[in-house]
């Protein structure tokens, strides 16, 4: 499995922007009718099917995908898609297999955590071992990132922007 043939990666978030999210501002400010506009736009344009696994189901949820600028420690974010929850999972994994929370909440949805790995070995074609090194890459770029501070760049979505877009667009209504 070459890192150019991977769909499904794990992205593990540096620890200074944990629950630092879009989804975080909206539920803290109260906003939560934003986020839900976000997740009726997604619906909107791809469907009832996973962005990276292709699954149909009506229980998916949305992702955050960010890009991270390693020089000045900058993670932006970049898109926000549906995922089905094994793919969402695997976007997690350091929460879904590596803490006692997420081992109680795999119990609870009755998964083990091999069901996570064969998810991702079949979505990438790869065998677990494979797995194993693309999971022991992602902790190492993730153990370099925590020796930093990051800052955050919200893109497209930041609610700033998306205010002041509101009032133009309710300014050239009148005008």
């Amino acid at each position: 499995m070459e890192e150019n043939n991977i769909k499904l990666t794990i992205e593990l978030v540096p620890s200074t922007v944990w629950y630092s999210s879009i989804y975080q501002f909206y539920k803290k400010s109260n906003s939560m009718e934003k986020w839900h506009e976000i997740k009726k736009e997604l619906f909107e344009k791809e469907g009832k099917k996973c962005w990276i696994c292709g699954k149909e189901t009506n229980r998916l949820d949305a992702h955050e995908f960010w890009k991270y600028d390693d020089v000045k420690h900058i993670q932006k974010l970049e898109a926000i898609h549906h995922l089905c929850g094994f793919c969402h999972k695997v976007k997690h994994i350091g929460l879904w297999l590596h803490t006692q929370d997420g081992e109680r909440m795999l119990k609870k949805e009755g998964l083990a955590k091999m069901n996570i790995v064969n998810h991702f070995c079949n979505v990438n074609k790869c065998y677990e071992e494979e797995f194993r090194k693309h999971e022991e890459e992602a902790f190492g770029i993730w153990s370099e990132r925590n020796k930093y501070k990051w800052k955050q760049d919200f893109g497209e979505y930041d609610p700033k922007i998306n205010f002041q877009k509101q009032i133009n667009e309710t300014l050239s209504k009148f005008f």
